[in-house]
């Protein structure tokens, strides 16, 4: 039994710490190479469904409105890149705060600030702050839950504590908020999330009913939207499911995925298909394997402490939402385990905060020392390879302007349509609506894809591919992008509009 349930108060206020981490997050988002970056191919799915500038794009089966949600007070109003980025940046530095919040009451607030420095320090998080993409909020909403739902079953009030304390029943309901909002972004995420929270509440037994209800209302609430259009636009939940998988790549046992994910860690946004041979690790990516001695080494420290049960939360949670991807997903994305990483580093923080508070005498400055330099160590290699990352994906980006606008010099222009390869993003950038016959995206059949062909300006768009069997007779252009891609694009004759020129 914890004697106390948090550490004695500080003279700083508890989310001090917390605020500076959160404003340096905000600012480094906003003088980054990511400031401007054009929208990615998910981006401008997400956007078009709330813009009143561009069709909405084909939603598949495992996406979530909750992103959208997030982005719409400024993509109503506004078609502005510039606006949408700052508005996002903002929103992931007070989504940090709201976050690690409840933290701020059960660690010592050092120990929280550093647990979001470990976060914001990950190149994959600096990338994604002001991305319309749902990861990030995910794991605002994983570290949330957990602190919330440690703050009812893991923490025992010291009688001499004067601090203000949250009670269980407010406590409860911010759990059901928190599982509520990460089931909004991704259901699938959520129901990983409340798997330990859930067996957790019956081990620990204090509050169980009530942290049960919360759950059970978050997931329920969270759930709803998600529902609901599995009924509209896909017959049921479990067709839905099934569709999930099927353009996930069939959902299932593949412990391949380690190997993936460390290939992608520092060299890829998206891995698919993605290999498994790995020639050598670089030195900025060694951080990756050291996470989990460093969580365990943690989780001793807490428990020599009488802290166990503050940190052992989060960490199951982590744990769970981490195999969820490194073993049941055929492919890999470094985004994918930013909800791990952000509840992992609150046992490796208490770690490195014990160490130092453990030491005594002259050692202590050492150990401390020694402390911000990993620190330092870890924020310098990953901006390095958000330099390389930034680069890539501003060129690739590029390449779909520079497309877009090859397409508006053929007299492609609103109301238009477009399908083919990466006819998506492409189609947002034009103003047209999109629409493929097979693939993750298939939206239309053939027939109604020959009818909007008829009906409304149309391109196809191949890379690789050869002429679809559609496609025959129709006219073909070249467009050779400036990195040396080819794309051919063909335009059915007897259409409404010619090239200009």
């Amino acid at each position: 039994m914890l004697r106390s349930w948090r550490a004695p108060m500080p003279a700083v206020r508890p989310a001090a710490p917390l605020v500076i981490v959160a404003v340096a997050y905000g600012a480094a988002q906003l003088v980054g190479a990511a400031a401007h970056m054009r929208l990615g191919w998910d981006e401008t799915v997400y956007v078009s469904q709330v813009s009143p500038h561009v069709p909405a794009a084909y939603f598949s089966a495992p996406r979530a409105r909750g992103i959208t949600l997030l982005a719409a007070p400024v993509v109503a109003v506004t078609s502005s890149l510039t606006a949408l980025r700052w508005y996002m940046a903002v929103l992931s530095s007070v989504g940090l705060v709201v976050a690690y919040w409840p933290w701020t009451r059960l660690l010592r607030p050092v120990t929280v600030g550093i647990a979001a420095l470990l976060l914001t320090s990950l190149w994959v998080v600096r990338f994604y702050g002001n991305e319309v993409m749902p990861n990030l909020y995910v794991a605002y909403g994983a570290v949330a839950a957990a602190g919330w739902f440690t703050h009812v079953a893991g923490a025992v009030p010291d009688p001499g504590d004067v601090a203000p304390r949250v009670s269980p029943r407010r406590a409860c309901a911010w759990l059901a908020v928190a599982v509520g909002c990460t089931a909004l972004l991704r259901p699938g995420d959520a129901v990983w999330l409340v798997l330990p929270l859930a067996a957790g509440a019956v081990v620990m037994g204090r509050h169980r009913i009530g942290l049960l209800i919360g759950i059970a209302l978050g997931m329920a609430g969270g759930l709803l939207p998600w529902a609901v259009e599995a009924y509209v636009r896909f017959g049921d939940p479990l067709r839905r499911l099934h569709d999930s998988s099927r353009v996930e790549g069939g959902l299932g046992w593949h412990p391949e995925g380690v190997a993936m994910n460390l290939r992608a860690l520092d060299k890829y946004v998206l891995c698919r298909p993605c290999g498994t041979t790995i020639s050598h690790v670089p030195t900025v990516a060694l951080w990756w394997p050291a996470i989990p001695p460093l969580v365990v080494a943690g989780l001793v420290l807490a428990a020599r402490q009488g802290r166990l049960r503050l940190l052992a939360p989060a960490a199951a949670c982590g744990a769970v939402l981490a195999a969820a991807y490194l073993l049941f997903v055929g492919y890999a994305a470094p985004r994918f385990l930013i909800p791990a990483y952000a509840l992992l580093a609150l046992p490796v923080a208490e770690l490195a905060v014990g160490l130092v508070v453990l030491t005594r005498g002259r050692w202590r400055g050492v150990t401390a020392g020694a402390v911000a330099t990993g620190l330092v160590l870890l924020a310098a290699g990953q901006q390095s390879v958000l330099r390389y990352m930034s680069g890539e994906e501003v060129r690739s980006r590029q390449d779909y302007s520079w497309l877009a606008s090859g397409l508006r010099d053929l007299g492609l222009h609103p109301p238009c349509t477009l399908s083919g390869d990466t006819a998506q993003p492409l189609a947002f950038y034009v103003g047209c609506r999109s629409v493929e016959v097979s693939g993750n995206n298939a939206s239309t059949t053939t027939a109604g894809l020959l009818r909007a062909a008829r009906t409304t300006r149309f391109a196809t768009l191949e890379l690789a591919g050869s002429r679809p069997r559609y496609a025959r007779g129709w006219r073909r252009y070249v467009l050779t992008t400036p990195a040396g891609e080819r794309w051919k694009i063909y335009v059915p004759p007897g259409t409404a509009y010619a090239p200009r020129g």
